[in-house]
């Protein structure tokens, strides 16, 4: 490969999109595929052998929803939390991320070799692309491999791909991804273009009903029709703003249609477009932003600190480290990028696919509170990023000294960054071997986080370590005296000690706190039981039998109550209720017929 001058890389004609602007295939590139292919398994192996963490347990173990095909038609019908919440407000209508989980559970079952085969694959998968696209974009193979080594090591993607569950962030790159390399060939081959411009539609409706970012598409898409048609020979003023205008929606037509179907599908699901989590100002998001945006800034260009957890706190009260500072850097980073921009169609798209993809998930009133910040939500942002470093690589290819044929200075500096960044993915992929492991490091990290100090704790009750448990739930809550789940949790705890007083104080507050979970409604309920006070368990269990007819275990614990309580008719109702919604509960069976058994034998004389 001969070295070429900045100028020769510059996007600057109007047909920067065009096939005459391609590299040609060549053996190079299939070297430079099957080296990515492998790159991420030297990297990510160790993730092969981890187990489920983190949320994995409600979504992979526990999910109803994915044991059997016939759920199939619900995924289009509910949002994707409505089994675990029923009757609450979500934001989450995720079809196809549904089907993966539906496909994935009938493959592996809960196999986790399997699972993270099938996390991992993902990642590989978006690399391949990502080098496809680097290609078009950047022209030169050198700087298409070595951004793409970067993609495949950046520790930024360890959450994504070590998680069994985060891999909705690289389902939806791979659509994205792969929509847009579909969009650049239709739009640069004649013909062949219905062809391409189906398989990009289509690719964007599984993205867009696989996770809410992938409407970034549509934008770039648009911005990048807009640039391209500022070099294009027509009518001046006006005239000319209206035909590239009209080029920008006749562009975008088909993804459009395919979101306007999206998003009446959502409202109707969701009961509208979104629904506010965290309950903050307007004020306290915009003045928290700015600190939100650099955190994300720091971590693409410095991983180091990576944790699932971070202490964001809100911005109530700007100050010159939570809102000015950020409020400078953000200017200078967007200066820099605007000025790059403006003399690069190159760094302009790459600009956009590093702003786009991260707008959707700014607007962290969806979020949990006190989790506006999650470095897997910056996956698909992550390519703009990289695509920008491989253009700055490629700048350095002018003259100098040659190594195997290719420029030295960008061989060596994009070599020395992706071990560095590899060296940062092996150290911070092994938190997530298991949860004990994951919430230590994110306390480590985040030792004000409310959630990772909860789950954590969470983990020390799962081990029989109630002691360090409740500890840890009380420290919670001497910080955060309001925080629901230790409240609740602590209330489980102590109902698992038989310490039933205490389980009846915090499981009443959980409640007050929110009425809504019907959990904590069974644990007050069985905590009433086992004070013999069985008027009050049965009021609690049928609160939660209301909230949520189909509990796993609610009709059952309402049966036994029933039956301690004499009555036997009441009670049977409950333990058929039970078998009816989960047949394959034998000790409602068991009692079923033990109940049978006592109502047709006569009376004694």
């Amino acid at each position: 490969m001969n070295p070429k001058s900045g100028d020769e890389f510059d996007l600057t004609k109007s047909d920067s999109l065009a096939p005459s602007g391609d590299l040609p295939w060549a053996r190079p590139d299939a070297l430079a595929l099957a080296a990515l292919l492998v790159l991420p398994l030297l990297f990510f192996w160790q993730a092969l052998s981890f187990g489920f963490v983190y949320d994995d347990e409600i979504f992979v173990i526990n999910n109803p929803l994915i044991l059997s095909w016939k759920s199939l038609p619900g995924f289009f019908t509910q949002s994707l939390t409505s089994w675990v919440h029923p009757g609450l407000a979500a934001n989450y209508y995720r079809p196809v991320m549904s089907l993966w989980l539906l496909i994935n559970r009938t493959l592996w079952g809960l196999s986790t070799l399997g699972w993270h085969v099938s996390t991992l694959s993902l990642h590989v998968l978006v690399t391949l692309s990502f080098y496809l696209l680097a290609r078009k974009i950047l022209r030169d193979r050198l700087s298409a491999v070595v951004a793409g080594a970067i993609f495949a090591v950046h520790p930024i993607h360890v959450e994504t791909v070590a998680w069994v569950m985060g891999f909705p962030d690289s389902l939806v790159a791979l659509a994205v991804v792969g929509s847009f390399l579909c969009y650049l060939n239709g739009r640069s081959r004649s013909r062949h273009r219905i062809t391409w411009m189906t398989a990009s539609t289509l690719l964007f409706a599984l993205g867009i009903f696989a996770r809410e970012n992938a409407a970034a598409l549509p934008v770039i898409i648009a911005a990048c029709e807009w640039i391209e048609s500022s070099g294009k020979d027509d009518p001046q003023g006006p005239t000319k703003a209206w035909s590239r205008i009209r080029a920008c929606l006749n562009a975008v037509a088909p993804y459009l249609t395919v979101m306007g179907v999206y998003l009446v599908a959502r409202v109707l699901v969701l009961g509208g477009f979104s629904h506010v989590v965290a309950r903050i100002s307007l004020p306290t998001l915009l003045q928290t932003l700015p600190l939100v945006v650099v955190t994300y800034l720091k971590h693409l260009l410095w991983p180091a600190g990576l944790s699932p957890f971070y202490d964001i706190p809100y911005v109530e009260h700007p100050s010159l480290r939570s809102f000015w500072l950020p409020v400078v850097v953000l200017l200078a980073a967007g200066a820099a990028l605007v000025w790059w921009s403006k003399k690069s169609r190159q760094a302009a798209i790459a600009s956009l696919w590093l702003v786009i993809p991260a707008l959707p998930v700014l607007d962290f009133r969806l979020l949990p509170p006190g989790e506006p910040l999650h470095d897997r939500y910056m996956y698909l942002s992550s390519v703009g990023l990289v695509l920008l470093l491989g253009l700055g690589l490629r700048r350095l290819a002018s003259g100098g000294r040659r190594i195997l044929g290719q420029p030295a200075l960008p061989l060596l500096s994009g070599t020395i960054l992706v071990v560095l960044l590899g060296y940062g993915t092996i150290s911070y992929c092994r938190y997530w071997s298991d949860n004990l492991t994951l919430y230590r490091r994110g306390v480590e990290i985040a030792p004000r986080n409310n959630i990772v100090n909860n789950n954590l704790a969470n983990e020390f009750v799962a081990r029989g370590q109630y002691d360090e448990a409740i500890r840890r739930y009380q420290q919670v809550l001497a910080r955060s005296p309001d925080f629901w789940l230790s409240n609740y949790n602590l209330g489980f705890c102590y109902y698992k000690l038989n310490q039933l007083e205490e389980a009846q104080r915090f499981l009443g507050r959980a409640i007050a706190l929110d009425p809504s979970n019907p959990d904590q409604f069974v644990y007050l309920g069985l905590t009433k039981f086992k004070m013999g006070r069985l008027g009050e368990a049965e009021s609690g269990l049928r609160r939660a039998i209301a909230i949520r007819p189909d509990g796993r275990g609610y009709h059952f614990a309402l049966g036994v109550v029933l039956k301690t309580g004499g009555q036997p008719r009441a009670a049977l109702q409950e333990f058929r209720s039970e078998l009816r919604y989960y047949p394959d509960q034998a000790a409602a069976q068991t009692q079923i017929e033990e109940i049978e058994g006592t109502l047709k034998k006569p009376p004694s004389r």
